[in-house]
Parts: C-alpha cells; structure tokens; sequence
C-alpha cells in the first residue's frame, strides 16, 4: 500500500470515528445531525477500506453477529407482509437501521482510549443538557424557544431539546456511569462525576416527568448495589429507598409523586370502561397481545403493525390516538410483526449481550455493559426501545463501543 493510501485510510479510520462519537453527541439534542454524522460514519467507513476484516470482525462478535440475524429476519418479513405498500414495510424497517448501525460502529472502538472518548463525549452532552434544565428549573433564564426549517422547537426542564421520555432514559444511563466513574476513578476528576452523580440523580428521580427514565434509574442503582456489594446489598438498599422516600415527602411537587398519582390513574382507567384509558399502556398491551395469535409463527411482516391493528380490532384502533402504529413494548411491537420466531431473535439478541457483557474483564467496561443490558430489557417492556429513534440509536452506540471490548481477549 502507497504511503498517500494509507495516509488516507488512516484519515478516514479517524473521520469515521469522529463522526460516530459526534452522531451520539447529538442524539440528546438534534435528530437532523444525529442521522448526518451516521451517515459520514458509513461514507468515512467505506472510503478507509479494511472492509473485509471489519466484516470478519462484526461476524465473529456474537453481539453485532446476533443484532444482524435479527435485521435479516426483519428484512425477510417484508415478503409475507400484509401491508398494502412495500413503501410502508420499507418506512419501518428502516427504524430497526440501529441493529446493522451496532455493526457499522464497533469495529472503530478499537481501543480504551477511543472507548472513554466515547464515554466521556456522552457524558459532556448529558451534562450540556443537565446544566439548561437545572438554569431553567431555577429560573435563571426561561425556557427556550427556537425555530428549525420552520418548525418551532423548545428546551424545557421537563425534556431538555428532546421528550421527557428520551431525556430522562438518557439521564438515567448517564447517572448510572457516573455513579461507576465516582467509585473507580482515582483522579481529580472524580469530584467531577460526584457533582454530575448528584446532579443527574435528583433530576432523573424528583424533577424530570419521565417515568420510564425513573423506572430505569431505580433499577440501574438497585444494580450498582449488587455490583459493588454483593450479598450485602440487602443492607443498603433499603437505604437508598428511605432517601428516595425522604426526599419525596420534602416537596409536595415532584415528579415521585407525579409518577405515583399516574400509575393510580392508569389503574383507574384499567379497570373501569371509560374512554380516558383507551391512551393508557395497560390496555393497548391488552389489545396488542390479541393480535399475536392471527400470525403467532411468523406474524404479520415487518411494517404490518397498524394494519394488523386496523383489520383485527378496529374499534380500539377507532378510540386509541397514541398506540395506531406502536404499542409502546417492544416485545409485543416485533411479536405482531414477526411472531414467535422475531420474538425469540429479540430475547436471543438481549442473552448475547448479558452473556457476553459477564465475559469483560475490566471492571468498568463490565459493569457499565451490564446496565445497558439492564435498560434495554426493562425499556423494552415500557417503550419500543430499537424501533424509536433516539433510544435506539443510543443502544447501537454503546453497544457497539461496550462489546468491542470482547476483541481484546
């Protein structure tokens, strides 16, 4: 090879890398910049070469090797779905692009040093958001509004640039590293990570509306606990509920009890007939699972949600307004499409990761894969984790960049 070729891939090798870490920095905040670096990440990919070693690599990972039998099958499902357009089949597979995007970025997390640039870059995006939410949460300045190609954009404490949902989900994953970066670092930056720990953890639990970001975080330090303590967890975490509690009864507005007034709404709504809990994930999971048994082997086809919908309970789909096209679980969303055989590719792929994130050697790297098998099991139950934009974009990237680790051994 040249010298000015491998100049050149040696360029490209660092661009792509550049603009993957720069495509999760933006995932907080900009969709339109998050899909722009994804792809220079492809086109940078493609201009450095090595393809066939990359290609070998992402095969013998068995976490891409795993997301990849699960797209394939997706893209399979297009020949025997019920949809009427192949445009539509091809509009949703699309939204699984993060399962071939964890493929795409592993093989650039090639080293520790680009693993915690990783890292640290999502944590100065989460902190970029938590440093807004916390200027507007005490009124040091009012909640933004701005304008993008005509559309009317706002920043506020309840979601930061994006839903109360995606940012806390994030918030919770960014609390959780910081809470490991607390304990493992041994530099001045630990002080850093306590103050973002601190930060993030009241924000996630008592300020932000998002309740499956709240869900996530109790369950991600309920994890941190075991982690470090093992057996003795049973110690200290009823310590850790008590000050949750504490904190709750101190305020007599927080989102604890936004959260806690909402589930005893929903239960309302569950077992009463009024038309309110059409909207209310207790019943479109009840509604969803009467679709699985039209298509239980196979389903519907990738994109065939809404149509299954439609033809099979269409007096729901008539009073329903949130779930026509996404029943907010994620096991129930890629059962309807492709059965019993999707359903298990799914639970295949989350048992690679838990399997392979114990196969890690170094602490940190373990712990952290751990929680986002965590979050994406748990999220998964709550919200369509890989069919939604951010959050899947954002479990390709750390998936990606935790399981690269696995190439070193």
């Amino acid at each position: 090879m040249s010298s000015s070729r491998l100049s050149f891939t040696k360029f490209s090798n660092k661009a792509a890398f550049f603009c993957a870490v720069s495509f999760m920095v933006f995932i907080p905040s900009s969709t339109a910049l998050m899909n722009i670096f994804i792809f220079l990440t492809l086109v940078f990919t493609l201009l450095a070469g090595n393809l066939k070693s990359s290609i070998q690599l992402v095969l013998q990972n068995p976490v891409s090797r795993a997301a990849l039998i699960l797209f394939a099958f997706l893209s399979l499902s297009i020949s025997w779905s019920i949809v009427d357009q192949i445009d539509e089949a091809l509009g949703v597979l699309k939204k699984y692009n993060e399962l071939w995007y964890l493929a795409l970025m592993l093989p650039l997390f090639n080293s520790d040093i680009r693993r915690q640039i990783g890292i640290n870059a999502y944590l100065i995006s989460m902190a970029i958001v938590l440093i807004g939410v916390y200027l507007v949460f005490f009124e040091i300045i009012l909640p933004i509004q701005y304008t993008i190609k005509g559309h009317e954009q706002h920043f506020t404490v309840n979601g930061g640039f994006a839903s109360h949902v995606i940012t806390n989900i994030l918030m919770a994953f960014a609390m959780y590293i910081s809470a490991h970066k607390s304990i493992l670092s041994k530099s001045f930056w630990k002080i850093l990570y306590i103050v973002f720990f601190g930060f993030s953890f009241y924000y996630v639990l008592f300020i932000s509306q998002g309740t499956s970001g709240q869900v996530l975080a109790l369950a991600l330090l309920l994890l941190l606990i075991f982690q470090y303590t093992g057996s003795r967890a049973a110690l200290f975490i009823p310590i850790l509920f008590f000050t949750i509690i504490i904190i709750a009864l101190s305020s007599e507005s927080n989102s604890i009890r936004f959260a806690i007034d909402k589930i005893q709404v929903r239960y309302h709504h569950l077992v009463s007939t009024d038309t309110a809990g059409n909207n209310t994930r207790p019943r479109i999971y009840i509604h969803a699972l009467k679709l699985i048994p039209n298509n239980p082997i196979i389903g519907s086809g990738v994109g065939s949600y809404e149509t299954n919908f439609m033809t099979n309970e269409p007096e729901f789909y008539k009073v329903t307004t949130t779930a026509k096209r996404n029943p907010h679980n994620e096991f129930l969303m890629i059962t309807v499409q492709t059965g019993i055989l999707g359903l298990l590719l799914l639970i295949f792929m989350m048992y690679k990761q838990a399997s392979s994130a114990n196969k890690i050697e170094d602490r940190e790297y373990k712990y952290i894969a751990q929680g986002l098998v965590v979050l994406i099991i748990i999220g998964c139950m709550g919200n369509s984790m890989i069919l939604d934009s951010r959050e899947g974009h954002f479990w390709a990237f750390f998936s990606a960049l935790l399981f690269s680790k696995l190439e070193e051994k």
